[in-house]
């Protein structure tokens, strides 16, 4: 950590950080992990997790780490606005990271911002312009937000560079049918 605080602070802040990133565990969603509504004590867990956090904010607010994992345990409670904010403040202090950006732009989508979501995922491929993953997210915003040609042409290249990916190619499969008039598009709330 690059604050001036004192030892005491920063052991007492770690401390915190720790805590709430063992924690979230219980809530967070990532890529392996399947998305289900969380028990009561994942819940209880989660919730732990955002005090400890939003106790090393009172210490030091411009962590970008700790509005990035608040934002996670937000997004695994199904808090999309709030976790939007985190992660829309961790974009600001850190704008230059792909995955903050990507992460922002997963929460514009589940907060009703598809427009906010296609920026975001944006911003996140000009820093990572070969990455498949950001390639397919932001084909994917393309889609939502009507530009059919922009996320043919975006999946394409991401299926080129990561052909045997299952996201990429579910995504391939519903853009197409979505650009020929076979399906009809998906909405934010109906993307997942």
């Amino acid at each position: 950590m690059s604050h001036s605080l004192s030892d005491d602070i920063v052991l007492v802040f770690n401390q915190h950080f720790d805590k709430g990133w063992e924690l979230m565990q219980a809530v967070v969603i990532l890529e392996d992990k399947e998305s289900l509504k969380p028990s009561f004590w994942q819940r209880w867990k989660g919730r732990r997790a955002i005090n400890h956090f939003n106790k090393c904010l009172e210490m030091v607010p411009s962590h970008w780490q700790t509005h990035w994992a608040l934002g996670k345990a937000h997004q695994g409670l199904g808090e999309h606005a709030t976790a939007l904010a985190s992660f829309a403040e961790a974009a600001l202090l850190q704008p230059q990271h792909p995955d903050v950006l990507r992460e922002a732009s997963i929460a514009a989508m589940d907060a009703g911002q598809p427009n906010l979501a296609a920026q975001y995922s944006a911003a996140a491929l000009s820093i990572n312009p070969d990455d498949a993953g950001l390639m397919c997210n932001h084909a994917i915003n393309l889609l939502v937000t009507g530009d059919d040609l922009g996320a043919t042409e975006l999946i394409t290249k991401a299926l080129a560079l990561a052909p045997d990916d299952p996201i990429n190619q579910h995504a391939s499969h519903l853009i197409r049918a979505v650009a020929s008039g076979l399906k009809k598009r998906p909405t934010w709330q109906t993307i997942h």
